[in-house]
């Protein structure tokens, strides 16, 4: 069961697709402080990310355990 919840998982097309992509050459030409604001928001979205699938593994993981304890 937990093995199909990852797998299923991954076949799914990633939605949340990133705005724009920077090339080395424009990231160089920006200021530090752009630079940092860029990277801010990327590991903010990331963080999200993370956070939401950590969230859904302990549901599953919450719902195999009463099934267990229902037996």
């Amino acid at each position: 069961m937990l093995f199909k919840f990852f797998f299923k998982r991954k076949n799914k097309k990633i939605k949340n697709k990133p705005e724009k992509k920077i090339d080395m050459k424009s990231w160089m030409n920006l200021t530090k402080e752009e630079r940092l604001e860029i990277d801010f928001k990327d590991k903010h979205e990331l963080m999200i990310k993370k956070k939401a699938l950590l969230k859904s593994i302990r549901d599953e993981y919450i719902k195999i355990k009463e099934k267990n304890n229902e037996y």
